[in-house]
């Protein structure tokens, strides 16, 4: 009610801001699209890896990995597996056999030791590789 027994229509003012960081509200945590799964530095995994979103591995992992997205190895990473990956790009050491559908990348830092199996492999000056590779096309047939 406003002076003199008259209607206010006016929406109520809003109350002044406080000085200072804002309290986040608590929603629950929505996912991200494009997210990717990170291993720490600190983290060492042993057993299975199985999943459909990208892996960056920055701490060690040992056992077996089946991804049907991108496994990408940090400088630092380690990966004791036999791997199956849509794109493997390794920038720190993998042993084991690495086979991907699209393509296997060694960046310069990297370190592998094992066999490759993929359509493309991209091996950067100064990279190490040590075992054979087969650049047979995909089994679908298609070449990309």
């Amino acid at each position: 009610m406003g002076i003199f027994g008259k209607n206010d229509s006016r929406p109520p003012e809003p109350a002044p801001r406080r000085a200072g960081p804002v309290p986040a509200p608590s929603l629950p945590p929505q996912r991200a699209t494009g997210a990717v799964c990170v291993i720490g530095p600190r983290v060492q995994l042993k057993g299975e890896l199985h999943g459909s979103e990208p892996v960056v591995v920055e701490g060690s992992v040992e056992g077996s990995v089946r991804l049907t997205a991108e496994l990408r190895v940090a400088p630092g990473g380690s990966v004791k597996a036999d791997v199956s990956a849509h794109t493997l790009v390794i920038a720190g050491e993998v042993i084991g056999d690495c086979q991907a559908t699209e393509k296997v990348v060694i960046e310069a830092s990297g370190r592998l030791t094992g066999n490759i199996k993929a359509p493309r492999i991209v091996i950067a000056e100064g990279a190490t590789f040590r075992g054979t590779s087969d650049m047979s096309p995909r089994a679908d047939g298609s070449k990309t």
